[in-house]
């Protein structure tokens, strides 16, 4: 900003400072207008004028201020009307801001603000550019507007023109009935545009004072280079051809044919080598020291170019091997010049510099800051509530318990910490004043005023102003009563239905000889007795299936063997008919007959656990149905007003047309039709 500006904005008080901090703008607004009619300054009527636009959304009274300051007052430095195109951006009127905008970029052409005001005047020509594409009651898109949504669309995104201009249209329709329905007045809405506004002001706190200083020098990239330069040091390396096998004579019968046809390399590797590389022709690719046994290394790094090695033999695996290679490319040591990791270079350079600076900057801010850490209130079991327990003072201002609190569980769960422990309250409670230090000094330096907030900011309003109009229109307004819960149970009764399954454990073999093998050692087992007189047989009858997943873990083919056949529950009509046929009429710890699964499983099973069919209670389903029904309610709620806010707006497409849906060239053929009629 400028330096007057600047100036201007150290000498606000910390009393001031401290309403802004704890959102106290009510007060804020008699304080700026006690001091303006005490001391006639204007920067009080200024800073009235701020609290309007930033903190209470009341653009018009804001509008009002700053265009009286722009009249009573000579402007040295254009933040005035800088300020005012905002506001009057904020209202929609492009033209004029375009217009307060160009002031600023012609007359007062100072960093940053100059540059502020060219990216407000691009903004408003976007606005304002006469190629429009639709009209949404009375309400210009342009042409630039919408290429500039579909550049930002992401690559897999669908980037026809009509649905991305549909999608604008749309929000455009509930920014409106946003509006009309008051969202703003509802604490969603102020909830989520104070968590956008904390999180873009940091943003900007970081990017002004550390990631700005944190650009790396040609020089500092060098030094840095020159310093770290083994970090880029490239090993040296062969590129070239193998053939391995394990035997002696075989190896010099393979030589003897590479010496009278080299070409053959890639034929005979892949024939005989039994090293991975063989489906590769023999290539090893690049070999660096390290990847090979030392005496093939050693070979490597040596023997001359394009010519075959003579047969060596080495140890791989505790067993005898016999190479033979054929080296076409040798690199030595070195090292990568800066040119080539000069974008490493840069990013490591940056990432040391951000963390120096981020560290010094907290470092100065908490040495500039006054504050005062209350142990005592930290550790004590006092009985005040946390809204009313002071932990810390910062600047004056005091640092609630609760606030700790809410910081700590706004963390992902994975950061949290259990700040019932006084050392673990103390790193929340660090982090949560270095926040307040940070948001302090982006309040007195206006960086809400910054194009890097301002656009963001505004994106985040609009899509909260969504947010908080769905609450109202659909979550508030949609119920499901318990009624219509029972209803629906009674209606889907047999949707509630859980089917019969059984639990069997299988052995599955390709041979029936050996399937009655398995099934006699069980049958022996687990006591079974045959008889010619059918009372004095016996059918085993298992307890303990340890006998059976060993022999399944052993024998079976199937892939439940690792689970000891397991099969899990099986209902009806999920396996092959001869398998269902004999495991739903086994008993639970009967061992069946061998039969005979497709073309080749011989199966042995013995059945676990059988459920019979049974309904869910209506107490097991309710809150699922009762959220199901929500759900459907809700989305015809928003369908349905969806479609009402299209049809009551006046919405003119001006796309060529052959951007049109068939729909929409299906309806007006049909109309052109009628109209073209003779009439009677």
């Amino acid at each position: 900003m400028g330096l007057f500006f600047a100036l201007l904005l150290s000498t606000l008080p910390q009393d001031y400072i401290n309403l802004i901090m704890k959102e106290d703008y009510e007060s804020a607004v008699e304080y700026c207008k006690r001091m303006f009619n005490k001391t006639q300054d204007y920067k009080w009527y200024l800073e009235l004028g701020d609290l309007y636009f930033d903190k209470l959304d009341e653009p018009i009274k804001a509008k009002q201020i700053y265009q009286e300051i722009i009249d009573k007052y000579p402007q040295k430095d254009g933040w005035v009307y800088y300020r005012l195109g905002l506001v009057l951006e904020y209202m929609e009127d492009y033209l004029e801001a375009a217009r307060a905008y160009e002031k600023v970029a012609t007359r007062f052409r100072r960093p940053p603000l100059d540059s502020f005001a060219l990216s407000g005047v691009e903004r408003c020509f976007k606005k304002n550019y006469q190629d429009t594409v639709a009209l949404v009651d009375g309400y210009k898109i342009s042409r630039l507007e919408l290429d500039e949504r579909i550049s930002k669309q992401s690559p897999f995104a669908k980037k026809d023109e009509r649905s991305v201009l549909d999608q604008m249209i749309l929000e455009r329709l509930l920014y409106v009935q946003a509006l009309k329905n008051n969202v703003k007045a509802m604490q969603e809405y102020k909830d989520l545009v104070k968590q956008a506004r904390t999180t873009h002001l940091l943003d900007e706190v970081r990017a002004i004072n550390v990631l700005e200083k944190a650009v790396p020098t040609e020089k500092e990239m060098r030094e840095y280079y020159r310093k770290n330069k083994h970090y880029y040091k490239l090993s040296k390396e062969v590129r070239g051809k193998e053939i391995v096998v394990e035997s002696e004579s075989l190896a010099y019968f393979l030589r003897d044919s590479l010496l009278k046809d080299t070409a053959s390399f890639d034929t005979l590797a892949k024939l005989y080598s039994t090293a991975p590389t063989k489906s590769g022709g023999g290539e090893m690719g690049i070999v660096i020291p390290g990847t090979k046994p030392k005496e093939v290394e050693e070979l490597l790094f040596k023997i001359p170019l394009n010519t075959i090695s003579e047969v060596l033999k080495f140890e791989e695996n505790k067993k005898d091997k016999y190479g033979i290679y054929l080296v076409y490319d040798r690199k030595p040591e070195r090292w990568r010049s800066y040119d080539e990791v000069k974008s490493q270079v840069q990013a490591a350079v940056r990432a040391e510099k951000i963390q120096k600076i981020e560290e010094k900057f907290l470092k100065d801010l908490k040495a500039k800051a006054k504050i005062e850490i209350l142990k005592d209130s930290i550790i004590t079991d006092s009985a005040l509530k946390s809204e009313t327990r002071i932990v810390a003072l910062i600047n004056g201002r005091s640092v609630k318990y609760r606030e700790v609190e809410l910081k700590n569980a706004s963390q992902p769960m994975f950061a949290r910490l259990d700040i019932s422990k006084p050392e673990e309250f103390e790193k929340v409670l660090e982090t949560y004043i270095e926040e307040q230090l940070k948001l302090e000094l982006a309040e007195r330096n206006k960086y809400y005023l910054n194009d890097g907030f301002i656009t963001k900011f505004d994106e985040s309003r609009r899509r909260a102003l969504e947010q908080a109009l769905y609450t109202k229109i659909v979550i508030q307004s949609v119920t499901v009563d318990s009624n219509e819960v029972r209803d629906y149970y009674n209606a889907h009764k047999e949707d509630m239905k859980v089917l019969e399954t059984v639990r069997c454990k299988e052995i599955v073999v390709h041979s029936k000889e050996e399937a009655q093998k398995i099934r006699n050692e069980l049958a022996k087992y687990y006591g079974e007795k045959r008889c010619i007189i059918p009372f004095l047989s016996k059918k085993a009858k298992i307890k303990d299936y340890t006998m059976f997943d060993s022999l399944a873990k052993v024998y079976s083919t199937s892939y439940t063997k690792n689970r000891g056949g397991d099969t899990g529950p099986i209902k009806k009509g999920s396996k092959p008919k001869e398998f269902e046929n004999v495991a739903w009429k086994l008993k639970i710890g009967e061992l069946s007959r061998v039969f005979l699964v497709g073309d080749s499983n011989w199966t042995i099973l013995t059945k676990t656990e059988h459920t019979p069919a049974y309904y869910r209670s209506f107490d097991e389903v309710k809150a699922s149905i009762e959220m199901n029904l929500l759900r459907e309610k809700q989305r015809k709620t928003a369908d349905d007003y969806l479609a009402k806010i299209k049809s009551e707006a006046d919405i003119r497409i001006m796309l060529p047309e052959s951007t049109k849906t068939e729909s929409e060239k299906e309806t007006e053929q049909k109309t052109e039709g009628v109209e073209s009629a003779p009439k009677k």
